[in-house]
């Protein structure tokens, strides 16, 4: 029961996410009619996806644990490559990636390293945030958790939909900005 939860909370995260980049489209482009249009139409697109999506739920307990530590991987990975060695968010990011997805060709009887890629390259995604949004570690750590969250979430779901690991990462990456400007707002 509490998994389908979680499932759907994952779902309407996303959902919220999605809304957010559409409705700062429109706010960003309010005059102009194509924009409008192209806005519309992706809205419908979407609804159609999601009312096409299923929920399901199963248990991968210990993958789950592990799927959260490779986004925090890649998330670290890439933040430290862009931070500290100079390089370009999305170079490092690139390099990330092409790194890790070497990784199952080493274990190709492992079905769980074959998903090792996915998480690592999700968590680049968050380790891409820019400096004046994730301005140390903890941020990332933070960001990455949620947004290892939410892909383990959106696990079996939204398959074959383009942007789902960038969107899971700006999810986290808002989510937490969000929270860290609630506490400094307190503090």
């Amino acid at each position: 029961m509490i998994k389908k939860h979680v499932k759907q909370l994952s779902f309407i995260l996303i959902i919220l996410c999605h809304l957010g980049f559409l409705a700062a489209i429109l706010f960003d482009a309010q005059n102009n009619i194509f924009v409008s249009v192209f806005v519309v139409l992706v809205l419908v697109l979407l609804l159609v996806t999601y009312k096409k999506t299923p929920l399901n739920a199963k248990n991968h307990n210990l993958e789950h644990i592990l799927t959260v530590a490779f986004v925090f991987f890649g998330a670290i990975t890439t933040y430290v490559l862009s931070v500290s060695f100079g390089l370009n968010n999305v170079l490092a990011a690139g390099l990330v990636g092409l790194v890790i997805s070497f990784v199952p060709n080493f274990f190709k009887k492992n079905t769980f390293i074959q998903g090792v890629p996915t998480a690592v390259y999700c968590g680049a995604f968050v380790g891409m945030s820019n400096v004046s949004v994730a301005p140390d570690y903890i941020f990332i750590t933070m960001a990455s958790a949620i947004t290892g969250l939410l892909l383990i979430g959106t696990k079996d779901t939204f398959h074959g939909v383009g942007g789902k690991l960038g969107t899971l990462a700006f999810g986290g990456v808002a989510l937490t900005f969000f929270i860290t400007f609630l506490i400094s707002e307190w503090i």
